[in-house]
């Protein structure tokens, strides 16, 4: 005689180990998008205006480290053995340098796109911005399967969850969603300022603002989330926090909205 079923049985999670594996390569081809970038600067640094000239090879720099230890550390999130619940967490906070780099790497082509193609230079700036949306959105959405990893006892998982933000897969979409609009909303503020032709003019001194800020995302960004892989010595797994998710997310908002403005 078959068991008798309390209720529907849930099947079916995102593996972020597999997922972050795969994206390491795909992030690491962002930086190659800086080549042939650099390639146009140079051959631009004698003839256009300094400032944009700064702009653009700040942004590259930025972009190629980004890419570079955002990679490695989606990589080293690939190696883990066990699906812990501290892995999402750490996914968000490598998430950062992922969407610095992408966002840098296309503003840097719109900062080159307003030296050589004036009158194209908001398409190109709007482009940066759904990057930086689309990144935006994409951190938020590790909340969205935060619920499975953790203790797989049955005995142990009922009480670890009693203690955790994300403790069910209905709770875990509705906060994904809530993440994803509320972190949307500098990255489309930005796009409308672009739009209706608002934008600051680049100084050095905003160039040199941009790019350490980014810089300190990107490094920040990798050592948070290469510590949040830790595992805990006295084995009471940590789950994604709030505070985590959402500053990770602005995070990444803040600078795409920063950056928007700033472009010629």
């Amino acid at each position: 005689m078959s068991p008798e079923r309390s209720g529907p049985v849930v099947t079916g999670h995102y593996d972020v180990r597999r997922g972050a594996a795969a994206y390491a390569p795909i992030v690491g081809s962002f930086g190659a998008l800086s080549v042939p970038a650099t390639i146009v600067l140079f051959t631009t640094a004698g003839s256009g205006d300094t400032t944009l000239v700064s702009l653009a090879a700040g942004l590259l720099v930025v972009a190629m480290i980004g890419s570079l230890t955002g990679s490695i550390a989606l990589a080293a999130i690939g190696a883990e053995v066990d699906e812990t619940a501290n892995l999402p967490a750490a996914v968000m906070f490598v998430a950062v340098p992922v969407v610095v780099s992408l966002v840098s790497v296309l503003s840097a082509f719109a900062t080159l796109a307003a030296i050589h193609l004036p009158t194209q230079k908001t398409l190109f700036a709007v482009i940066a911005g759904v990057g930086g949306l689309a990144g935006t959105y994409f951190t938020s959405f590790t909340v969205g399967d935060s619920w499975h990893p953790g203790p797989q006892d049955p005995a142990v998982r009922e009480e670890w969850q009693g203690r955790q933000w994300i403790s069910s897969r209905q709770i875990a979409y509705r906060q994904c969603g809530i993440l994803a609009a509320v972190s949307s909303v500098l990255p489309v503020a930005g796009l409308v300022l672009r739009l209706c032709g608002v934008h600051a003019e680049p100084t050095e001194t905003s160039v040199y603002g941009v790019v350490v800020t980014g810089l300190a995302l990107a490094v920040f960004g990798t050592f948070l989330g290469v510590q949040r892989t830790m595992h805990p010595l006295n084995g009471d797994q940590r789950g994604v926090r709030r505070y985590e998710a959402y500053s990770t997310a602005f995070s990444s908002g803040l600078y795409t909205f920063a950056v928007l403005v700033l472009l010629p």
